[in-house]
């Protein structure tokens, strides 16, 4: 794609975008139970580039380059995963992350509170599909939750990577949270 089309892309895309941002602030804000200002989101190219670095991060943790904790549930564990994202708000709170929110890309990452975003875990996923992607201030850590509907064996993915979170969702699954 030549420069001028690539410019052409993310104009289009920023139109697109300013259009439909009060509503996905408006929905977002409603998953969260807080008001998200649109002073949260990140520009377009930023966030194009936390999205490469945010899969690449998946890639290395999971090829086994980098530190990362993986686990999968069925959908009858599905309280597990949600009370590892509970034990991990607690870990990380106070923490500012991008959240990475795949349904509405021509709007941007947004910058939002961990531990706000993991208590409502599961309103996120809802409104994001069937996911939550999240990254750090500092693009070193990383989390995503999966939801699978249809693979009975492994509805749900959680993966968490980087030196901090990882060691933390580890101690979280590993605690007795029944």
């Amino acid at each position: 794609m030549s420069s001028r089309q690539q410019k052409i892309r993310l104009l289009t895309r920023t139109t697109r975008g300013r259009a439909a941002a009060a509503s996905f602030l408006a929905s977002l804000s409603e998953a969260l139970g807080e008001p998200i200002e649109a002073s949260a989101l990140v520009s377009l190219p930023e966030s194009d580039a936390l999205l490469e670095v945010f899969r690449n991060g998946y890639e290395r943790a999971f090829g086994g380059e980098q530190v990362g904790h993986r686990a999968f549930c069925r959908a009858p564990e599905a309280r597990r995963v949600f009370q590892v994202t509970d034990c991990l708000a607690d870990q990380t709170a106070g923490e500012r992350v991008f959240l990475l929110a795949k349904l509405r890309t021509d709007c941007g990452a947004v910058v939002v509170d961990i531990s706000l975003l993991l208590r409502h875990a599961a309103s996120v996923i809802s409104f994001d599909g069937d996911s939550l992607s999240a990254m750090s201030m500092g693009r070193t850590q990383g989390l995503l939750i999966d939801h699978n509907p249809d693979d009975i064996e492994q509805t749900y993915e959680v993966a968490v990577w980087g030196d901090r979170w990882s060691p933390l969702a580890r101690a979280c699954d590993s605690q007795d949270l029944t």
